[in-house]
């Protein structure tokens, strides 16, 4: 039996190797989307909190990221994680791979912020197969959130996820939609379009993770969390004769068009966070009733 945690990889692409479903009941997919933030959050329970704080997990992303494992724990104490963020040392990049290779000693949540190179994914492909780290061996998961950043060739990744999944069995693998923008006048007096690359391009990267790896990888789909409202209306507009989605603006109150920052809004990446993670280790937890609804672009 697979005893692991799960590793958020986003990626586009195609080039296929064969993923084999990682859920820990493959008839029941791994999916945590807006619905799940705003209706699920009771299985997060106190026994699955037991469970979730023996885990070893390695996160790595830019700041959506930052304060993901620990931001529910400051909201109340009977959700936080032992959490160790990097981000004060810099940024991992190729030329400084700074985590300790004895870094899990023991369990935690650690998290390290990556550069913007083109190749920043292959920065946690390289902590979990390469000496000194080997991390592979050592956790029970990861947790990846990448973004284009100008460039567009993350198609190159998914091979990359599938080949981790496939050779690290006792990992269980996650993966992460693209992030989304609000759109108006930022802080500094510039507009931000809604049909911008993040979720034009991100759009239909995120589309992609959905089609290939639902009900085979478990999923957080950060895109419908930030651009779903409790209430399940959508903020979308149309270009070019297609929907996309983009951050709904009452969840970006400081007007850096970038994060989820409103009292409200804050809290729903960490819950989706843990929501994630009692899907995936406490299944035997969770009321058999619970159904999660299939992401609507699937339907």
């Amino acid at each position: 039996m697979k005893t692991i945690l799960n590793c958020i990889f986003v990626a586009l692409g195609s080039l296929g190797l064969r993923v084999e479903a990682q859920t820990s009941n493959p008839s029941v997919p791994i999916y945590v989307g807006a619905y799940s933030v705003d209706h699920e959050f009771s299985i997060v329970t106190d026994e699955c909190m037991k469970v979730l704080r023996t885990k070893k997990i390695l996160l790595g992303s830019r700041s959506w990221g930052l304060g993901l494992g620990s931001a529910m724990g400051r909201v109340d104490k009977k959700y936080e994680v032992n959490w160790e963020s990097f981000h004060a040392k810099g940024y991992v990049s190729a030329a400084n791979m700074f985590l300790p290779a004895d870094l899990f000693a023991g369990p935690k949540v650690v998290q390290y912020t990556l550069d913007t190179s083109k190749n920043r994914w292959l920065y946690m492909d390289d902590f979990l197969r390469k000496d000194p780290w080997k991390f592979g061996e050592k956790i029970d998961g990861c947790l990846q959130l990448l973004y284009t950043v100008g460039d567009k060739n993350m198609e190159d990744y998914f091979p990359i996820l599938d080949a981790l999944i496939r050779d690290y069995p006792n990992v269980k693998f996650a993966v992460c939609t693209h992030h989304v923008n609000a759109s108006g006048m930022d802080l500094r007096g510039n507009e931000q379009k809604e049909d911008s690359a993040w979720n034009i391009y991100g759009g239909a990267y995120s589309d992609q993770v959905l089609a290939r790896y639902y009900g085979k990888v478990a999923i957080f789909d950060l895109r419908d969390i930030a651009s779903t409202r409790p209430d399940g209306t959508v903020c979308s507009f149309e270009s070019n004769g297609k929907t996309y989605r983009k951050m709904c603006p009452e969840y970006n109150t400081n007007k850096d068009m970038l994060h989820l920052n409103s009292p409200d809004g804050s809290k729903r990446l960490p819950k989706g966070f843990l929501i994630l993670l009692t899907k995936m280790f406490c299944a035997d937890l969770i009321p058999k009733t619970l159904v999660t609804p299939k992401p609507v672009q699937l339907k």
